[in-house]
């Protein structure tokens, strides 16, 4: 395998998304019970090459390597190192059903930090990523940095009883062998019907769209040539991830909708007002571990939230209410530090579209922990 984290070199010479950086791969070895089988890896590792700013990007529900490919620029620009892993179902990662998905994904993580010598990581979760970046929080908590602590959620997921979304609460009644075989209803929209429609329209919103945006939005301050780019890169991005596997959308969906067939399939915690406590006491823990050192300087984890505006897929009113109010400071305690707002002009579908700036927020918040 070539060597992960290739120098930043001009890469116009061939198709942008053929660059070696967005197609690596990791196979694991089976390990007994816990993996009877060997797994495989394909993930994307880009951006500025270090090992003391690095992002683990936990993706959407379309959980695909390529997502983020298209910030790379920005990313060098900023000294943020991404890695981006394709979820089991997507890309060359072996699929495996949702009881297993939080528990393999976080051996996946593990094993590819290993790999790349990163010790420490920032995380962002996305959509339906956030139930995985949560688990990495909870689960890997020695992956964050110990001084200097930083998550990023991006209109996170939340559950339609809790949302109040009728469409999705609809989708949660649908047959599970209708709801897992998703991933086959969107490759014949996207093959079929595509581009006449945007990538989600008709489909429960259940994946965000790679669709353009208005284009009077423009934040202020935000390069508009490199949008340009960007965009332009938006249909190609979508073939290539129609052209790889995408059983795994099927699996995701059956995950986030916690079908009963498969109970703790978010893992141990169940929902965010139950994770919020046992956050705060892990931080609580481990601050009490650096009270000892005399050069500690512990700082409380940063947890930054970022809604859209316009929201089909968790709301704009009840569902980032009832998400707050699990992070109130009696629930987050003095160790976790939560912050949220709302962006203008955004829908769930495009909030990390680069005319937005939220994605240059989140490196300038890595940088400003250093």
């Amino acid at each position: 395998m070539t060597r992960s984290g290739a120098s930043d070199r001009d890469t116009t010479t061939r198709p942008y998304l053929d660059d070696e950086r967005f197609h690596r791969t990791l196979t694991l070895p089976p390990t007994g019970t816990a993996r009877p089988a060997e797994l495989k890896v394909t993930y994307a590792d880009f951006g500025h090459h270090n090992q003391e700013r690095v992002l683990l990007f936990c993706g959407p529900i379309l959980g695909s390597r390529y997502l983020l490919t298209i910030k790379d620029a920005l990313a060098r620009q900023h000294g943020v190192r991404i890695v981006s892993l394709d979820r089991p179902g997507f890309g060359g990662t072996t699929d495996v059903g949702p009881a297993d998905r939080v528990r393999v994904w976080l051996d996946m993580v593990e094993a590819v930090l290993q790999h790349l010598a990163v010790e420490h990581v920032s995380v962002l979760g996305y959509s339906g990523g956030a139930i995985y970046a949560m688990n990495v929080l909870l689960h890997l908590r020695h992956r964050l940095h110990p001084t200097r602590p930083y998550v990023g959620l991006c209109t996170p997921w939340i559950f339609p009883s809790r949302s109040g979304v009728s469409l999705l609460k609809l989708a949660g009644l649908l047959p599970s062998a209708m709801v897992g075989s998703y991933d086959r209803v969107v490759q014949f929209v996207q093959a079929r019907i595509a581009p006449a429609i945007q990538f989600s329209s008709g489909l429960a919103a259940l994946v965000p769209s790679l669709g353009q945006s208005p284009p009077d939005s423009l934040a202020p301050g935000v390069d508009a040539d490199a949008v340009a780019r960007e965009e332009g890169l938006f249909t190609e991005l979508v073939r290539r991830i129609n052209s790889e596997d995408m059983q795994g959308l099927g699996q995701d969906a059956l995950l986030l909708l916690k079908r009963e067939d498969y109970p703790g399939c978010w893992g141990s915690w169940g929902d965010y007002d139950a994770l919020v406590p046992m956050l705060a006491q892990v931080e609580r823990e481990r601050c009490g571990a650096y009270s000892g050192l005399a050069d500690a300087t512990h700082a409380p984890l940063r947890i930054s939230v970022y809604f859209a505006e316009s929201d089909l897929m968790i709301g704009t009113t009840a569902g980032p209410a009832w998400f707050d109010h699990c992070w109130r400071p009696e629930q987050r305690g003095d160790g976790i530090s939560y912050s949220s707002t709302t962006i203008a002009n955004t829908n769930h579908d495009n909030i990390l579209s680069l005319r937005y700036g939220v994605v240059e927020r989140i490196f300038q918040d890595i940088r400003m922990t250093e």
